[in-house]
C-alpha cells in the first residue's frame, strides 16, 4: 500500500497522529489558594517501577495549570467517564485567572490525601501528584515529571477484575480535532466488550 508524509504544524500531535489519547482533568491551585481545572491528554507513567512511580504531563507553559504547577509544585490527574462529556468541555473553555472551572460543572471535590489541590469526587481515579522536575523542549512547553504519591478510585473498583473496571468506568477517549478545530471523542466500553466476547467465541471454536 502507498504511503504518504504529512507536514507537521502547531499542535501536530492532535491532526498528524491518528492516535488515543486517555482524558484527565488536572487540578491545581494557585498561590493565593484558588482552584482551576483543565483537561489533558498528554499524561502517561514516566516510571513504572513501583519504588519510585512517576508521571508524565506534557503541557503550554501559558496555560494557567501550568503555571499553577510551577509555582505550586503540585496537581491531581482525575480520570472522568463518558457521561461527563458537558462538564469535560467546560474545563477546557479560556476562563481568567483564578477561576474556578468545577464551579461551571456539575463536580464537587473533595479533599486530597498527601496534596493540597483537590480531588473530583465524580471522576472514578485520582493521582496525586508532586513535581520532581521540569523538562523544556521548545519556548512554548513544559515537560513535568512528577512523583506519585497516591493513586485512588471509587471504593470497591479495585476489588474487580480489570475487564469489569474497563467496562465499570466507561472512560472516554480523545481522538484529536477534526477541520473545524472540534473535538473528537470515543469510548472503549463496547468495543473492548466485543474483541473480548469475539476472542472467547474464537477460543471455543479451536478447543
Amino acid at each position: 500500500m502507498q504511503k504518504e508524509s504529512l507536514e507537521l504544524h502547531m499542535m501536530w500531535h492532535l491532526d498528524a497522529l491518528l492516535h488515543i489519547f486517555p482524558i484527565t482533568i488536572v487540578t491545581t491551585l494557585d498561590n493565593e489558594g484558588r482552584v482551576n481545572a483543565a483537561p489533558y491528554a498528554l499524561v502517561l507513567p514516566f516510571c513504572s517501577s513501583p519504588s519510585n512511580p512517576q508521571i508524565l504531563l506534557i503541557s503550554c507553559n501559558l496555560w494557567h495549570t501550568a503555571e499553577n504547577i510551577e509555582a505550586t509544585g503540585e496537581f491531581v490527574l482525575n480520570y472522568p467517564r463518558a457521561d461527563q462529556l458537558q462538564d469535560i468541555l467546560q474545563t477546557s473553555l479560556f476562563y481568567p485567572a483564578g477561576t474556578n472551572e468545577l464551579e461551571y460543572t456539575g463536580y464537587t471535590t473533595m479533599a486530597a490525601r498527601f496534596v493540597k489541590p483537590p480531588r473530583i469526587v465524580e471522576c472514578y481515579q485520582h493521582i496525586e501528584c508532586r513535581v520532581h522536575g521540569i523538562i523544556r523542549p521548545s519556548d512554548m512547553q513544559i515537560n513535568v515529571i512528577a512523583d506519585v504519591l497516591d493513586i485512588s478510585a471509587d471504593a470497591g473498583l479495585y476489588e474487580r477484575t480489570r475487564l469489569e473496571r474497563a467496562r465499570m468506568v466507561n472512560a472516554p477517549l480523545y481522538l484529536g480535532v477534526d477541520e473545524g478545530q472540534g473535538h473528537i471523542f470515543g469510548t472503549i466500553g463496547k468495543l473492548l466488550a466485543s474483541s473480548v466476547e469475539n476472542q472467547l467465541e474464537l477460543d471455543k471454536k479451536v478447543a
